[in-house]
């Protein structure tokens, strides 16, 4: 399998909604969140555009889009699918507990049908019923994985079990490298793919954010073992 393919994916899995608005539910821990001084449907708008752009920026280079409308009201965090589900090779799709409670609306049996018919799926694990237990794992949200060093990278918080991030790694075949990472005001980054990103031959990082400095140099270390350009944010 070419070096590319594995962490650069042909196809994705889009989300287009309709009642895109700032979430009550995750305002609490995402200090990123805001309406840039935007009336709701101007924030609706703007959405529903940005990811219209997007589905037509992918195909225009080749990349397959599976596009699901969401006109509904009760989700308003939807476009971001693959904090529900992430697909891995060999067939296995994973299907993952969300910590908000609105949230959890969001997994879509039509998506995972998608799957199964337009793709080879061998089993699909299911981690959402560990939400009763307030294990919580947001997919690709609050893990960054590197498919070629096979490392799942992940920042502590809520919305991050590392009892569970554990479990992942066991069963998908990764190493897992947990660390703190704290925002402007010195709370959690709720999500480790606000302060990273890993590419086929660059990764970019926002180093400042991990608060202890040995853990710093042991997670940029790591990232370098990939024998990738280090960008720092």
């Amino acid at each position: 399998m070419p070096r590319s393919s594995l962490q650069a994916p042909a196809s994705v899995v889009m989300v287009r909604p309709r009642h895109f608005t700032p979430n009550a539910q995750t305002a609490g821990d995402n200090h990123f969140q805001t309406s840039a001084g935007l009336d709701d449907e101007a924030v609706c708008q703007a959405a529903f555009d940005e990811v219209t752009t997007a589905t037509e920026a992918l195909r225009a280079v080749g990349v397959q889009v599976h596009l699901f409308e969401d006109e509904g009201t009760a989700t308003p965090d939807s476009v971001f699918p693959n904090n529900w589900f992430s697909t891995h090779s060999g067939g296995h799709v994973a299907v993952y507990p969300m910590y908000s409670a609105n949230r959890r609306a969001e997994r879509r049996q039509d998506v995972l049908e998608m799957l199964k018919y337009s793709y080879r799926v061998q089993d699909i694990i299911d981690y959402s019923g560990l939400e009763r237990d307030n294990l919580f794992l947001e997919g690709t949200g609050a893990m960054v994985i590197d498919h070629l060093e096979r490392v799942a990278y992940a920042a502590r918080s809520k919305r991050t079990s590392e009892i569970l991030l554990e479990r992942f790694c066991t069963h998908f075949n990764y190493e897992p490298v947990v660390f703190d990472a704290i925002d402007a005001w010195g709370q959690p980054i709720y999500h480790t793919n606000v302060l990273m990103c890993i590419g086929t031959d660059f990764a970019m990082i926002g180093l400042e954010a991990i608060p202890d400095a040995p853990r710093r140099r042991e997670v940029a270390e790591r990232l370098r073992r990939g024998e990738r350009d280090i960008i720092e944010l």
